[in-house]
This record gives C-alpha cells, sequence and structure tokens, in this order.
C-alpha cells in the first residue's frame, strides 16, 4: 500500500536550504559579514543542515520502511544504494564542474588537485583524522552530502533494526558506545578545532541526527493519525521554538553539542507535527509552488556556492564590496532570485531526467 506523500515535509525543504544558502552569502560576498554579523547567521547554516540530516532519516524509513522490514537482501540492498546514488549524484557532479574553474582561480585558496577524488566521490568527512580532508576546497557544502552517503551505507541496516521491536535499541547502544569513545579521546584535547570537526564535520558523528529521523518515522508509522493530528500545530510551534532557542544558545553549549545536537529535538517536533498534516503552516508549506521549490532545494543547495564564490571572484577584480544596508538587503535579494531560477532550471530540466534515466538503468 502506498503510504500518503507528506507534501509539508517537501516545502519546507526550501526553508532548510535557504537558511544554508544566507549563511553563505553573508560570509561569502566582500562586506556582507560585517553588517549581517557571523555568528547568528553561521548558525542559521548548521541549523539548516541538521534539519536535513533528521528529515533524511525519517523519509528514507518512512519510504522504504516495507522494503527492509523483515530482511536486508544483496538485491534489495543494491537497489537502494544505487537509488541513492542516482539521487545525489547529478546535480554533485555538476556542481564540481562549476566549482573547477572557480576554485582554480581563487587567489585566496589555490586548488590542490588531491582534493579533487576525494570530492569526486564524497569521501571528505570519512577520514578519522584531526584535520578535515580537504573540507575547504572546492564545493564546500558537499561535506553534508558525504555524510549522507555514509548514511546512505547504514541506512537498510539500521532501517531494519529499528523497525522491529526486539532490535530496536541495537543502533541507540552502538551510537551511545560511539559517543562515549569519542568523548573520552577528545575530552582531554586542547585542540577545539579537532573538537569541532569530530562533532561536527566527521560522518560517524553526524549519524546521531540521522539515526533521531529513523527512529521518529518509527513511531509515526506505528501509531494512529488521529490522536497526534489533532496537536499537529503545537509540535509545529515547540520544533520551531526549540530550534530558535538551539541557535540562541549555540555560543554558550558544550563542545559535545558545537555539531547539530542542539537542533535535533527541534528538528523532531517540528517534523512530527509537519508529518500529521495539520495546521496553517502545513497549508502554506502544500502550496504548489512551494511544492515545486522544494523539490528543487537540492539542487539550490549544491549549486548555490559555486555561483556565490563566481560572484565574490568578480567583486574581487573589480574591487567592490557592500558598505550598507540597501546594498546587503539588494545582494541577498538579487543572488537569491539568480540562484533560485537556476536550481529551478537545473532540477527540471537536469537533475530529475537523469535521476529517471539512472534508475531505469538499473532496473534494466
Amino acid at each position: 500500500m502506498r503510504k500518503p506523500e507528506l507534501l509539508g515535509l517537501t516545502g519546507i525543504r526550501f526553508y532548510a536550504a535557504l537558511l544554508v544558502y544566507l549563511s553563505h552569502v553573508v560570509g561569502t560576498v566582500p562586506g556582507m559579514e560585517i553588517l549581517g554579523g557571523s555568528f547568528l547567521v553561521f548558525n542559521a547554516g548548521v541549523m539548516g543542515v541538521s534539519f536535513f540530516f533528521v528529515l533524511s532519516g525519517f523519509i528514507l524509513t518512512y519510504n522504504y520502511s516495507d522494503l527492509f522490514r523483515g530482511d536486508v537482501s544483496v538485491s534489495d540492498y543494491k537497489r537502494f544504494v544505487w537509488d541513492r546514488l542516482a539521487r545525489i549524484s547529478p546535480v554533485h557532479l555538476l556542481a564540481m564542474v562549476l566549482v573547477m574553474p572557480v576554485a582554480f582561480l581563487s587567489p585566496n585558496l589555490p586548488l590542490d588537485w588531491r582534493a579533487v577524488p576525494v570530492h569526486l566521490l564524497l569521501l571528505q568527512c570519512w577520514w578519522p583524522s584531526l584535520t578535515s580532508a580537504f573540507m575547504d576546497y572546492l564545493n564546500v557544502p558537499s561535506w553534508s552530502i558525504s555524510c549522507e552517503w555514509f548514511f546512505y551505507v547504514l541506512a537498510p541496516m539500521t532501517i531494519w533494526l529499528v523497525i522491529a521491536d526486539r532490535r530496536r535499541w541495537v543502533p541507540v547502544i552502538g551510537v551511545l558506545c560511539y559517543a562515549c569513545g569519542l568523548g573520552w579521546l577528545l575530552w582531554h584535547s586542547q585542540s577545539d578545532s579537532a573538537r569541532l570537526h569530530f562533532v561536527s564535520w566527521f560522518a560517524p558523528s553526524r549519524f546521531v541526527e540521522f539515526l533521531a529521523g529513523v527512529l521518529l518515522a518509527r513511531m509515526v508509522l506505528a501509531s494512529s493519525s488521529y490522536k497526534p493530528a489533532a496537536v499537529s500545530g503545537v509540535l509545529q510551534a515547540i520544533g520551531i521554538l526549540l530550534i530558535v532557542a538551539g541557535a540562541m544558545y549555540r555560543q554558550y553549549a558544550a563542545w559535545p553539542l558545537w555539531g547539530g545536537l542542539l537542533y535535533v529535538p527541534g528538528s523532531a517536533f517540528l517534523i512530527l507535527g509537519l508529518a500529521y498534516g495539520r495546521g496553517i503552516f502545513v497549508t502554506h508549506l502544500s502550496r504548489p509552488w512551494l511544492n515545486r521549490l522544494g523539490v528543487a532545494s537540492f539542487s539550490l543547495y549544491m549549486i548555490h556556492a559555486p555561483l556565490i564564490r563566481a560572484v565574490k571572484g568578480v567583486c574581487l577584480y573589480l574591487g567592490w564590496e557592500v558598505r550598507s544596508w540597501p546594498e546587503f538587503w539588494a545582494v541577498v535579494f538579487v543572488m537569491l532570485v539568480f540562484v533560485q531560477i537556476t536550481a529551478l532550471a537545473v532540477c527540471y530540466g537536469y537533475e530529475l531526467p537523469l535521476q529517471k534515466r539512472l534508475r531505469t538503468f538499473f532496473q534494466g
């Protein structure tokens, strides 16, 4: 039986991608960071990525729970991994093509060609080292897709474990053991950069957020839709408030929370409220135009950084920077329109058609 489409969770993807866009446009275009500040804007990007990780675990479990309920066969695992690869690879490869000339001509960070295969294979967040593997090179937002790729490898087994009553605590216990081990290793470390790397960009550490989404989906699939739907709007309000509170508190948080853990409770409440499909916010997110923007959110997320970096290069060449609030908001708005139109064209003219062909190739 086909599950109902959760339109509210498609529309919300646009706003999550918008937060990431804002953090990058303010931190990249010359003069923007001085006016816009860096702390809350940076938190907006962290907030959006954390929400995406929780949402990813929820959506994959919601869609694939029936397939992996009984077992995880080799053929089903291959089909799942290929489906996920077909989902992310078209735009990822396009973003690599777009960013290569920008990175090659960058005066501030000369391109290290060793970064190309690492980024191409999305392995930059898999390295268990104290330094990031070429994180600052090429298309920087692809670090989160590297984490997603790690999640996809583990997703079938994770869903299989969580869906079953007797096995659902196995991944939770595994994550707790990992957290204790990582905490023990980093507790006496004097390097804040090492701590930040391991809790923010190391893929196994971010798996906590993905697992939270998996557990949340299990709860939704196992519950009656009537009683929780009555408090859908309340859950959404609580989620938004908790996310905002996490962003405000983050500068005072202990180092284990520097990643996305502060936003997991708020993301969970918001996703839960949207999944039950009631309220004014869900009605807004379910509008056809916003649904189209939500579908195109992955293209927006992946191509906005190369385009912004290209604009930065032009600004540096011309010696121009933002010096006033009118210029600040003009850049934010004009760049958003430009990036969003490009993302829509990429999504519906390239991403979705190529995804369909790749999935058909596997089936054939």
